[in-house]
Parts: C-alpha cells; sequence; structure tokens
C-alpha cells in the first residue's frame, strides 16, 4: 500500500506520453498493458529498494513527526550460498508472489516476447534488483534470484500455454 500511489502517478506519467497524439500506433491493449506493466515495476522497485524512505515518508506526512526508524545506506551484506529449501518457509513464497505479475505483464506488453525472453528479463530485473540492495541498505541474497526466477518460469509457462491453447494468433 506504501508504494501503490507513486506506482500510480508513475502509470499515468507514462500513459500521458503512451497515448498522446503522434506517439505511434499500437493497439490500446497493448499501451495498457504496457501501463500496467510500468506500475508494476515501479512498485516492484519501491517496495524492494526503497521500503525504508518511504515508510519514514508516510510517517511523517501521516502523523507529522519523524518515524525513527533506522535508514542504513551502503550494508555491503551479500549471501552466495543458495539454500532454496530452507528459505523458502520466510520471505521465500513471497520472493516468488513478487515476481507472478512479470510473467503474465513483460510478454502483454512486449510484443516480440516468448517465453525465453520473458524468463531472461525476469532474471536480470531480480538480478538488477538484489545488485542495488546492499546500496540500500539491504541484503544482496542469491536465493531471492532463485525464487523470483521460480514465480517469473510459473507465471509465464501459465500464460504462454493458455495463450497457446486459446488463442489462434500470436
Amino acid at each position: 500500500m506504501q508504494a501503490l500511489p507513486f506506482a500510480l502517478i508513475a502509470g499515468g506519467i507514462y500513459a500521458f506520453f503512451r497515448f498522446r497524439r503522434g506517439a505511434p500506433s499500437l493497439p490500446t491493449s497493448r499501451k495498457l498493458a504496457s501501463v500496467l506493466f510500468v506500475c508494476y515495476l515501479s512498485g516492484l522497485i519501491l517496495l524492494t529498494l526503497l521500503i525504508r524512505p518511504l515508510g519514514a515518508l508516510w510517517y511523517r506526512l501521516l502523523y507529522g513527526m519523524p518515524s525513527g526508524m533506522d535508514m542504513r545506506f551502503f550494508e555491503w551484506s551479500f549471501n552466495f550460498v543458495p539454500s532454496v529449501f530452507t528459505y523458502l518457509g520466510g520471505d521465500g513464497f513471497g520472493n516468488i508472489l513478487l515476481f507472478l505479475p512479470f510473467g503474465v505483464l513483460y510478454p502483454l506488453a512486449k510484443i516480440d516476447a516468448d517465453f525465453l525472453r520473458t524468463i531472461s528479463a525476469g532474471i536480470l530485473c531480480s538480478l538488477a534488483i538484489e545488485l542495488l540492495q546492499p546500496v540500500f541498505g539491504r541484503a544482496f541474497d542469491v536465493n531471492d534470484i532463485i525464487l523470483n526466477a521460480l514465480g517469473t518460469a510459473v507465471s509465464a509457462a501459465a500464460f504462454f500455454l493458455c495463450r497457446r491453447l486459446f488463442c489462434n494468433e500470436k
């Protein structure tokens, strides 16, 4: 809920430029899918990288006083040892859920997206977020990348299977 207003604003700005006259003509459904994808990505980035400053901002706006939150930067904490099955019980399931929309919204927004490109884009997005997290006071964890890729793969597989079964054209 903290990131939703900012994600909607980012999507609105993108939609303004995407739907204006003189913009390249694409079907309206493709434009709307790309706006939803921008909303999703901006919310994802806010939630994974800027959750502490975002919480402090909302606390200041709602209560009119500093939050007292410890906002750290440059933690440089890394976990390179995969332990997905032990990690799955805690935040692991949340990591899978966080990237489920990616496997559906990316192929809807991109014309040339196929199954492998969708999974590759999801992994690259997850890797970029994980590499930036230590700068914003969070930890890099290889388990997050694996579980995010799993979430992308599951939703992309379901999307492309449904598209193959129910759609005549690509």
